[in-house]
């Protein structure tokens, strides 16, 4: 991979704050040279950011992160280098939308309910920008309206698993998901594993499901990784066929502890995610 990278990071187009030129841009400046935006469910900030990139020098990588299901738990599947126009990513991320549209007005007409609000939905998809706000579009519309002291705040009284304004979402299959990406010539990687508070039996369990769907890589290069996470996931390249991939997961410059493209060297000897990348990887302006 080039020195410096950056495979998972979030625009406008999902739940960041900056616009898809503005994230290039911020990329550029930090001196990121090859960039993957993924935002959620959603491939529609990568024309502006192509241009975007075109004009920094920047090499752009088609991405997304995909919201999946197995055994019966959400997981977040990278999907990377794709042909974004394949009829099979393209069906995959229509489902994907429609989906959270649907989540999205659930989830407004609740908080209308719980926090004593009018047109939860419509304020959150405003301010965000798209039919389909994501859970942290209604964190920061409840910090707007005085509901809450901050966005934690909000998912913690409202928008988390268990809370009152929280909806779980029939989202793809995990194989179905790695099926699509794969049919597009894209990359899949299993994002941020250390994160979903599995066992490390769990975690294997599913890298052995993951690996037998046709996935390929996983992310092991994130910042604020501790010693036991980085054992865990050197294991884990040692014994799965994975190749390794990294990402800062930015969403906003409020992140104070990361930087685009500041992400620990790969594990000695792990094959990086890049030397699958075909033709159609990178995205054209």
């Amino acid at each position: 991979m080039p020195e410096i990278y950056d495979f998972h990071c979030h625009s406008t187009a999902s739940d960041g704050v900056l616009s898809p030129s503005e994230l290039v841009r911020a990329a550029a400046e930090a001196g990121v040279q090859q960039l993957a935006i993924t935002d959620h469910d959603t491939l529609a900030g990568l024309p502006e950011a192509a241009r975007a990139a075109a004009e920094h020098g920047l090499e752009l990588v088609s991405g997304i992160e995909l919201s999946v299901i197995w055994s019966k738990r959400e997981i977040h599947l990278v999907g990377l280098g794709m042909d974004t126009s394949a009829p099979a990513l393209q069906t995959l991320v229509a489902a994907q939308q429609h989906a959270r549209v649907n989540r999205a007005e659930l989830i407004g007409k609740r908080l209308d309910k719980a926090a004593g609000l009018a047109n939860s939905y419509g304020l959150a998809a405003d301010l965000a920008g798209t039919d389909a706000p994501g859970r942290p579009w209604f964190a920061r519309m409840l910090v707007a309206a005085g509901k809450v002291r901050d966005e934690q705040h909000a998912f913690n009284r409202y928008l988390k698993a268990g809370q009152s304004a929280y909806v779980s979402t029939p989202w793809a299959t995990l194989s179905d998901a790695v099926a699509a990406v794969r049919e597009a010539g894209g990359v899949p990687v299993v994002a941020h594993p250390v994160r979903y508070g599995m066992t490390r039996r769990k975690l294997r369990q599913l890298l052995a499901d993951f690996c037998e769907d046709g996935g390929q890589a996983i992310e092991v290069a994130m910042p604020r990784l501790n010693e036991a996470q980085k054992a865990l996931l050197g294991e884990c390249l040692r014994d799965f066929p994975l190749h390794a991939s990294g990402g800062s997961d930015f969403h906003t410059p409020a992140q104070k502890w990361l930087t685009l493209g500041r992400l620990p060297a790969l594990p000695e000897g792990a094959r990086a995610v890049s030397e699958l990348f075909g033709p159609h990887a990178a995205v054209a302006a």
